[in-house]
């Protein structure tokens, strides 16, 4: 397996939000290293059109993705996964599906933007402020040596890496 991209899932309640940043991030900055994809456990019906727009701000192009299931990645014929990464406290408790790759399970807790209220500036800057959040963190994933960790030794790693508790701004 040395030399193949670590697979790595994110999870988030309806991946319309967190899960959707953190795949577009990743997938990005992994530079070929990582492969990134991105699910939830009730999928809501559209991608939040403010994640959409701040995506869209710095370049990147949601066109054609949707919001997913984590069945769509159960199946014998889903990517080999190598880390599932929960990106919400509400995903602790979830009862997650057994992935046939058998991946190792890291949670980072990420504040949802979702849950900030008031005008649209202020909206938008929690959008942007969770952005950036996960791409300092994609960045420390990203500095992971990662040719051929996988298992324990790639769990110690991210756990190692995790993100302070952001609260809602």
């Amino acid at each position: 397996m040395a030399g193949e991209p670590l697979n790595v899932l994110f999870l988030c309640p309806n991946n319309a939000c967190r899960s959707i940043i953190a795949e577009a991030l990743l997938n990005r900055v992994g530079r070929g290293h990582f492969r990134a994809f991105s699910a939830g456990q009730k999928p809501s019906g559209q991608i939040n059109p403010y994640v959409r727009e701040t995506l869209k701000h710095v370049g990147y192009d949601l066109s054609g993705q949707i919001p997913k299931s984590w069945d769509v990645f159960v199946s014998h014929s889903a990517p080999r996964l190598d880390a599932v990464i929960t990106l919400a406290e509400s995903m602790k408790a979830a009862k997650l599906p057994i992935w046939y790759s058998n991946p190792v399970l890291v949670h980072w807790d990420f504040a949802n933007p979702e849950l900030v209220e008031g005008e649209d500036s202020v909206r938008i800057g929690a959008f942007r402020r969770c952005y950036g959040d996960m791409e300092q963190q994609m960045l420390k994933v990203a500095g992971i040596y990662a040719d051929g960790l996988r298992g324990e030794a790639l769990a110690v790693k991210l756990r190692a890496i995790a993100p302070q508790t952001h609260q809602t701004r």
